[in-house]
C-alpha cells in the first residue's frame, strides 16, 4: 500500500480519536460547571428547616438537557427532592409516573406520621400525669411533641418517596447505543447527583478529570488548604505527563469505560466500568487503581 495513503489513514484515525475524547471532556465539563454554579440555601438560622437546593439557580429541565444522549422511561417525570437533614444532604433526582397521584402520597405519609407522633406522646403525657410529674416537665414534652411535628412535611414525605431506589432518575434511563450515550449515562449514574452538598456529604464529593487544566486546579486547591487536608503532590503532578481522556469500547455486549477520578476527601483512582448494552444497562466497577492518596485532616 502506498505510504502516503497508510500515513492519511493514519491520520485521520488519529483525529477521530482526539476528536472523540474532547468531545467526552466537553460534555463532562459542561455538566461539571452547572453543578458547581447551583447554590444551597442552608437556612442556619432556623434550626428546624432543612437546607434546600436554590431553584432560581438550579432547573432539572435545564440540567436533563445536558444529557442529550439519554432519555427517561417512557411515562416518567423527573424531579427534585431535597434529600436534606441538619446534618448531611445531597440531592435526589426521581422519577414520578404521570399517573402517579404525588399529593395522595404525601398526605398520607404526613397523616400516618402525625397519628404516630401523637400516641407516642399522648401516651407518654398520661404516664407523666399518673406519676404527677411537675407542670414544667408536662410543658417540656408539649413543646418536644410540637417541634417533632414541625418535621413532619411535604419534604419529608418526598425524602421517604425518594429512598426507594427504584425512583431516582438514574434507575430509570435509556442510553443512547452509542460511545457518548454510555458515557452520559455512566456519569449521570455515578456523579448525577454531586452538586449542592451539604455538610458530611462532602466526604463522598467526587468527580472526573479530564485535562491537565483539572490537576493544576486540584494541585492549587490542596496548596491552599495544606493545613486541611493530606495529598501526594508529586503522584499528583505526574498526571500532568499523561492523557487523561477517559476511553470508551464497545464489544456486541457491552461497554467498558475507564476515566480518572477524585473523591476529594479520599483520592485519585483510575476506574474502569462495564455496561450492558441491553436493558437494564447494569453497571459493573471491573477494575480500580489508587494513583495518589488524598485524606481530610479534619471532621465535619
Amino acid at each position: 500500500m502506498n505510504i502516503k495513503l497508510i500515513l492519511f489513514i493514519c491520520l485521520l484515525f488519529n483525529v477521530g480519536f482526539v476528536t472523540k475524547a474532547q468531545s467526552y471532556c466537553d460534555f463532562l465539563k459542561k455538566v461539571r460547571e452547572y453543578q458547581i454554579s447551583i447554590k444551597l440555601n442552608e437556612h442556619l438560622e432556623d434550626e428546624y428547616q432543612i437546607p434546600e437546593v436554590d431553584t432560581t439557580s438550579f432547573d432539572i429541565k435545564v440540567y436533563m438537557s445536558f444529557f442529550d444522549r439519554l432519555k427517561l422511561r417512557a411515562g416518567n417525570r423527573a424531579f427534585l427532592v431535597n434529600f436534606y437533614n441538619r446534618d448531611t444532604g445531597s440531592p435526589a433526582l426521581c422519577v414520578q409516573e404521570t399517573a402517579f397521584d404525588m399529593d395522595k402520597f404525601v398526605d398520607e405519609i404526613i397523616t400516618k406520621r402525625n397519628h404516630y407522633t401523637d400516641s407516642i406522646f399522648d401516651q407518654k403525657k398520661s404516664e407523666y400525669l399518673s406519676k404527677n410529674y411537675q407542670e414544667d416537665v408536662i410543658k417540656r414534652l408539649d413543646r418536644i411533641k410540637e417541634n417533632q411535628k414541625k418535621s413532619i412535611t411535604r419534604n419529608s414525605a418526598l425524602i421517604q418517596y425518594a429512598i426507594d431506589s427504584t425512583k431516582r432518575v438514574r434507575n430509570n434511563l435509556i442510553p443512547e447505543d452509542t460511545p457518548i450515550g454510555y458515557l452520559q449515562y455512566l456519569f449521570f449514574h455515578q456523579m448525577g447527583e454531586q452538586f449542592a452538598l451539604f455538610w458530611h456529604a462532602y466526604y463522598g464529593e467526587k468527580t472526573v478529570l479530564c485535562d491537565k487544566k483539572d490537576i493544576e486546579y486540584y494541585l492549587s486547591y490542596y496548596k491552599e488548604r495544606k493545613g486541611y487536608f493530606y495529598y501526594d503532590e508529586n503522584k499528583i503532578r505526574d498526571l500532568l505527563n499523561l492523557d487523561l481522556s477517559p476511553a470508551v469500547e464497545l464489544d456486541s455486549t457491552s461497554c467498558i469505560i475507564s476515566w480518572y477520578e477524585i473523591y476529594t476527601h479520599g483520592g485519585i483512582y483510575k476506574n474502569a466500568y462495564k455496561i450492558e448494552r441491553a436493558y437494564p444497562f447494569r453497571i459493573k466497577r471491573v477494575a480500580s487503581e489508587k494513583i495518589a492518596a488524598i485524606n481530610a485532616l479534619f471532621f465535619y
